[in-house]
């Protein structure tokens, strides 16, 4: 390709970049660092304060990620990025966290007095009343408003479900786990599903870990019925 658009000495020059796991890690984080640059850039010169949501999580291998989004104005329009995802090496505490974020915003160049709203889960390291994160950043920058994620919300109704519905979710999750349980009957239905021209020729499992694959799972079977 390199050598049909740019010719046979740009092909040259591509073919000795080397392409090994340090060098592709190299180049991924000298992005991801030129990333972040630009989104603090931009939260620096916004007209107005940005929003700043936070959500702990632990990953597979044990390992507590502290996960930031932020959303901001530029040029008048609403935007909203990544932010970072560092690892909290001890604990979770309040205190940990607010070390965390603050340590970030030194190494870039950011201040609280950027920011006018928090938005975190329900924890009591985020939302405590005498020593939880928000507690903290409140006592020092009083301007900080703050809310609970919706999602979380969402989440927690969706916990309980009346005997209807639940008796639906029960009954397709029961066909989902026949289908994907045994690969013949996944190769049948797949089959199946293409002579039916069906946009989707595969089931999705559900969990309850990820609440939000509850829906997923449901609309799948659902397109694929209509066909």
């Amino acid at each position: 390709m390199v050598r049909n658009v740019l010719g046979d000495k740009a092909k040259r020059e591509i073919s000795k970049i080397s392409l090994s796991n340090n060098t592709v890690r190299r180049r991924i984080d000298d992005m991801a660092a030129d990333v972040c640059n630009q989104v603090c850039q931009e939260i620096r010169a916004s007209a107005f304060r940005a929003s700043l949501q936070l959500d702990e999580s632990t990953d597979i291998a044990n390992q507590s990620q502290l996960i930031a989004f932020v959303r901001y104005e530029k040029e008048k329009k609403v935007k909203e990025e990544f932010l970072f995802c560092e690892l909290l090496t001890t604990t979770t505490t309040a205190e940990e966290v607010k070390k965390l974020v603050d340590y970030f915003f030194e190494k870039n160049g950011l201040s609280w007095m950027q920011f006018q709203h928090i938005c975190t889960d329900g924890a009591p390291a985020m939302i405590g009343v005498r020593t939880g994160f928000v507690t903290r950043v409140k006592s020092k920058w009083p301007h900080i408003s703050n809310s609970h994620c919706s999602l979380h919300r969402y989440a927690l109704a969706s916990k309980t479900m009346p005997p209807e519905l639940m008796s639906v979710l029960d009954s397709v999750i029961s066909s989902i786990n026949f289908i994907r349980g045994r690969a013949k009957n996944h190769r049948l239905f797949d089959l199946m599903a293409q002579e039916m021209g069906s946009t989707h020729t595969s089931l999705l499992y559900h969990t309850q870990v990820r609440w939000l694959s509850r829906g997923k799972c449901l609309a799948r079977v659902l397109k694929c019925t209509r066909k």
